[in-house]
């Protein structure tokens, strides 16, 4: 799609999407302690990215990669 890069995490969300905004600052600590971009990407207008995502949101990715789901763990994260 476009919006993988491996120097920056990438944030899937939606609009009225409270446990994406619990996981947002999840996120952005990661960001500022691994130095890396963040970008927030609403998958709503999206439909290749609402069928690749769902209801399976928020989603951080890296290079690609899931690094998490739903509810982020900031500990589990590191550990990836």
């Amino acid at each position: 799609m476009g919006h993988e890069s491996k120097d920056a995490l990438v944030f899937y969300t939606k609009p009225d999407c409270p446990l994406c905004d619990k996981a947002w600052p999840v996120a952005a600590r990661v960001a500022e302690r691994t130095r890396l971009e963040l970008l927030r990407v609403d998958i709503s207008g999206d439909p290749a990215l609402l069928t690749q995502h769902g209801e399976r949101i928020p989603v951080l990715e890296l290079g690609g990669e899931t690094l998490g789901w739903g509810r982020l763990s900031e500990r589990a994260i590191d550990r990836r």
